[in-house]
């Protein structure tokens, strides 16, 4: 805080940096256009700057609270945050991890700098979310968002009164810090959680890229000359693995004639899509019977049943008075009737 110079370059680099991070918020290019991106990586390496000058002049200690601090002082505590804000607006897939951790670090150098100076309590750190009940999670999220708008209309009230003619603009400038330091506080608190769960999920993708590549790889030829190091790996006819027809160097390991399996992959290829019989059903039987699995031969053939004689007027009347008794139980219980609530028919 010694050095008024250096303090002056601090500030005045941090003011245009707040002035650029207005016109990107405002822009009307788009996120992924190399013109909007120039302006990001410009805007990155000016918050950059000013925190390599803060880090140089040791301009925040633990032992300090912000009413040791000018209000240009306390101002600063928001390039890191700033920073971390900068950062996830750059759209390389290729450099997403390492942004996204940049990100995230500046994030907690911001938060720890406002614990240290007392801005907020050590128990305000981000924490790892835990399973909790989603009506709770509903209606904290809720809450937050009801503090955060109250936050922003009174960052908002006190920015319109610095463009008054009040008095007391110091004062008003000052609460203004410090509510603008409290709003970023709030904001970063959910920002960190987001960043983390994309950064989980981009090193996934990245873990997958890199097996793929790795994967690619292996299977890319060799620059030694070579007819066919993979082919004929497995006999058509048994389906079994054999030795290659060509060993690493591509030299043939035994004779092979190049028609020798084409009239079978034809006719694997051209064939109905339906498995077809290999065999008749008479052959199927005397196979079978080879096999035992036919019984032949037995007991008694059972007597055939005798027929009534048309003069036998008492078997004649016992034969109908059986087939209406026949009657009678299947109108009483008819088909299907003791299935219990199933296959009735």
């Amino acid at each position: 805080m010694d050095d008024t110079n250096a303090d002056v370059s601090v500030g005045l680099g941090f003011s245009r940096a707040q002035q650029q991070l207005k016109s990107l918020a405002s822009s009307p290019l788009a996120s992924t256009s190399d013109e909007y991106q120039k302006q990001v990586q410009s805007v990155a390496k000016q918050l950059q700057q000013c925190i390599t000058q803060i880090q140089q002049l040791s301009l925040f200690s633990s032992n300090e609270t912000p009413d040791d601090y000018s209000t240009s002082e306390l101002k600063l505590i928001l390039a890191t945050a700033y920073l971390g804000d900068v950062l996830q607006k750059t759209t390389s897939p290729d450099l997403r991890v390492s942004v996204l951790e940049q990100a995230l670090k500046n994030y907690q150098k911001f938060q720890t700098t406002c614990q240290d100076l007392g801005i907020i309590k050590h128990t305000g750190q981000v924490q790892k979310a835990k399973h909790v009940d989603a009506g709770q999670t509903r209606m904290h999220k809720i809450e937050r968002f009801k503090q955060q708008r109250a936050m922003e209309q009174e960052t908002k009230e006190l920015e319109e009164r610095l463009m008054g003619d009040e008095d007391d603009l110091e004062e008003v400038e000052r609460e203004f810090a410090l509510k603008l330091i409290l709003l970023k506080v709030h904001q970063v608190q959910d920002d960190m959680h987001m960043v983390e769960r994309e950064l989980e999920m981009a090193r996934q993708m990245a873990d997958m890229k890199r097996s793929r590549d790795e994967q690619q790889d292996d299977r890319a030829p060799s620059s030694e000359w070579r007819l066919d190091s993979h082919s004929y790996n497995v006999d058509l006819q048994t389906g079994q693995h054999t030795r290659p027809l060509f060993n690493e160097r591509g030299q043939p390991t035994r004779p092979f004639v190049l028609t020798n399996n084409r009239q079978m992959i034809k006719d694997q290829v051209f064939r109905p899509g339906w498995a077809l019989p290999t065999m008749s059903v008479d052959e199927y039987l005397q196979q079978e019977q080879e096999r035992g699995n036919i019984i032949s031969g037995g007991g008694k053939e059972p007597e055939p049943k005798a027929e009534i004689d048309d003069n036998d007027y008492d078997a004649l009347d016992a034969e109908v008075v059986k087939q209406r008794e026949w009657d009678d139980f299947k109108d009483n219980n008819p088909r299907g009737a003791g299935n219990m609530g199933g296959n009735r028919g």
